[in-house]
């Protein structure tokens, strides 16, 4: 068993705009676990444990899904938050450009028959943080209505990545199982 998911990487650019919001989310004090800027990803699938028998499988359908995707820009820009912000659980950088939920949508769709999501997210995040307890949230809201409108830039998505992700006491490690390049 493998534990699986689709992801497209931040490019560089957006990960040095991203650091000083990292750094400045770490000077609040909160008790939360920051995203390392090499892990820094939108996910377009999460697939879980999944029988290494089956990534063939899912190999093939997303070489399907990335022969008819055209590569685009994505302007990456916004600090949310998961599930509201009285009850902070998740910090995360977005986008509001509908193309990447569109790619969200046809992967979830290729990729149901072997893991379908209870809750398909329908907002294009990268995660930047996980909150751990309610400790200094008030400090957490004024972050994100400070950040909630900055823009990170410009990213090419010419790629789709399955990664496999291993969890360790230090936090995930993420190994690339196969890059699909978009046409």
């Amino acid at each position: 068993m493998k534990r699986l998911f689709v992801a497209v990487p931040v490019s560089e650019e957006i990960a040095k705009e991203i650091k000083p919001v990292l750094s400045a989310l770490a000077k609040t004090g909160t008790d939360l676990k920051l995203v390392s800027l090499f892990n820094l990803h939108f996910t377009l699938k999460f697939l879980g444990e999944v029988d290494e028998k089956k990534i063939p499988e899912i190999e093939k359908k997303l070489r399907k899904v990335a022969d008819k995707t055209t590569s685009f820009d994505l302007s990456v820009k916004g600090v949310g938050v998961f599930p509201s912000l009285e009850r902070i659980s998740v910090i995360w950088v977005g986008t509001e450009d509908s193309e990447l939920v569109s790619l969200m949508k046809i992967i979830g769709k290729e990729l149901d028959p072997i893991r379908k999501n209870d809750h398909q997210e329908e907002v294009a995040h990268l995660t930047i943080a996980r909150v751990k307890t309610s400790k200094g949230k008030e400090k957490l809201q004024q972050f994100v209505k400070r950040f909630e409108k900055k823009e990170f830039g410009k990213m090419a998505v010419d790629k789709l990545i399955l990664y496999e992700s291993e969890l360790t006491g230090e936090g995930p490690v993420y190994k690339v199982v196969k890059e699909f390049k978009l046409k």
